[in-house]
């Protein structure tokens, strides 16, 4: 094929007279779809004899160990309704006479559900490299594949899982990865049933314990440094107007670690708070609602003074003076000072809206907010407009009477 790269231990060779550089382009790119397709087909049925059928021949043993325990981890999770989005070539082979197999790679996009859990589709990435000779492409090969940009569950050697009526617990990581398995099981039921008695409801979730902090870094797509202080994380597709369909809660080991048994609570509460109400809700609030509200939640049912809570707002208090505004949502940027200040701060403001009106008008200050309201279409891209439009509907009250009720709330924590 004239102009194309050369690849990894390729002939220079010319391209045979069998097909074309147009038609050889279209039928492998044609070949490797059809592939990939079928592969993730085999995977719905549980054919796993389908799965590894086309896998770099019977001497590549390496490949189909992994390949099949891949395949193990995608069932036991209950994965499928695969579907091929894109596929385009990151390497093209290097041109080869009849009867001379070429290699050459693919990125393909895809995506997939979690039978059970997940109510919209879940897009992630592979990076596959295939071989073929060019007069029988349809009679291609995979030779490698790896995930790109980030990795899924199933890619976790080690992953154990575990299904409950409320929640999938995927935890990897040590001898003692039964015993993790155990308690996310027994602390996710427990956050359940605080979510659900504030909220209504309590959405099931999928909740994933990875070995190490660098492995929930890549399941989430940050950086190390994005995580630092930060014990759990929500990620999902959002698509405006919709609700979440295909959320996944990441543990980070370092700071979950790090909490005690009634902190790890508080956490996943926190966290199944975020899951529960982005998939029941289709409009974006600002960060001190949604993470204020987490906080009211997760806090609702645990005995501490509440100026232990929020510590770190006092002090941040103490050091710039009283807040005269809410807390932005640049302030809630992981690895800032202002961030545990943020949080407690929000919770506040939460909670003197509770004190205030009850914690039910909260909940519908939240729904309205977040997709109750029939905002005009001028405001669909002004959250807190629809903040105070929802204030003044649901409770009959504005933004400058909630500042005040919060200031005065820190105030009284101050004394």
């Amino acid at each position: 094929m004239q102009g194309a790269t050369p690849t990894r231990g390729t002939s220079d060779a010319v391209a045979g007279a069998e097909l074309a550089p147009e038609q050889w382009a279209a039928a492998r790119q044609s070949a490797a779809e059809a592939l990939v397709e079928d592969r993730y087909a085999a995977v719905g049925r549980g054919d796993r004899a389908a799965w590894l059928a086309h896998l770099g021949g019977t001497s590549d043993a390496s490949l189909r160990a992994a390949q099949s325990a891949v395949f193990d981890r995608m069932t036991r999770m209950g994965a499928g309704h695969f579907h091929v989005t894109a596929l385009r070539e990151t390497a093209a082979p290097v041109p080869a006479t009849s009867g001379e197999a070429v290699v050459w790679d693919e990125r393909v996009s895809l995506t997939y559900s979690l039978e059970g859990y997940d109510s919209a589709p879940r897009a992630f990435d592979l990076d596959l490299t295939f071989k073929a000779d060019p007069a029988a492409a349809r009679r291609l090969l995979l030779t490698g594949s790896r995930w790109s940009g980030r990795p899924q569950p199933w890619d976790l050697e080690g992953l154990v899982v575990r299904r409950t009526p409320s929640s999938l617990v995927l935890v990897v990581g040590g001898p003692n990865r039964l015993d993790r398995v155990d308690e996310v099981v027994r602390r996710a039921q427990t956050a359940a049933v605080r979510v659900a008695a504030v909220w209504g409801v309590a959405r099931p979730a999928v909740w994933i314990a990875p070995a190490t902090d660098a492995d929930a870094a890549q399941l989430l797509g940050r950086t190390g440094d994005g995580l630092h202080g930060v014990a759990a994380a929500t990620d999902g597709p959002l698509t405006p107007g919709r609700t979440a369909g295909a959320d996944r809660i990441v543990l980070v080991p370092g700071a979950w670690t790090s909490l005690t048994p009634a902190g790890r609570d508080v956490v996943m509460t926190h966290e199944l708070t975020h899951v529960t109400v982005r998939a029941s809700t289709t409009r974006a609030v600002p960060v001190w609602l949604s993470e204020g509200f987490a906080e009211l939640v997760a806090y609702e049912p645990v005995d501490l003074p509440e100026a232990t809570i929020v510590a770190p707002a006092l002090e941040q208090v103490r050091s710039t003076g009283l807040p005269r505004a809410l807390p932005a949502d640049t302030d809630f940027q992981p690895g800032t000072r202002s961030l545990s200040a943020a949080y407690g701060l929000s919770l506040l403001a939460l909670r003197a809206l509770a004190d205030a009106y009850g914690t039910q008008a909260v909940v519908r200050v939240y729904r309205e907010a977040a997709g109750g309201l029939d905002v005009p279409t001028a405001r669909l891209d002004a959250p807190e407009a629809a903040v105070d439009e929802a204030l003044r509907v649901v409770v009959h009250t504005s933004r400058p009477d909630l500042v005040t009720r919060w200031q005065a709330r820190i105030r009284q924590l101050l004394r």
